[in-house]
């Protein structure tokens, strides 16, 4: 290999380097984002709670109610979500055979 090839193979390995911290740096600039919007959202949950113009046991009934409500929607779209899998096996498999 002559030096022009050398020194334009090298040229490339350094850009690849480059790239890739330019790619770790994003990744972990959107990691810090994306755990600082997290704490946000907490502290602003807290701080709701703290200035909420209900008593104590007036809020506590209510975050229990939503929690329920809440448990209880992602239950159904659990169920939603395994029938319509099941659904489509089953077609798929019904697909299958009349291939056969």
């Amino acid at each position: 290999m002559g030096e022009y090839e050398e020194k334009a193979l090298a040229a490339l390995e350094a850009d690849d380097a480059e790239g890739a911290d330019a790619e770790a740096r994003e990744e972990r600039s959107v990691r810090t984002f994306l755990a600082g919007l997290a704490i946000g959202a907490l502290v602003g949950a807290g701080v709701a709670l703290l200035f909420a113009p209900q008593s104590g046991p007036d809020t506590r009934r209510a975050v229990s109610r939503r929690a329920k409500h809440l448990a209880r929607e992602a239950r159904d779209r659990y169920d939603d979500a395994k029938d319509k899998l099941r659904r489509a096996r089953r077609e798929k498999e019904s697909e299958d055979a009349t291939d056969d």
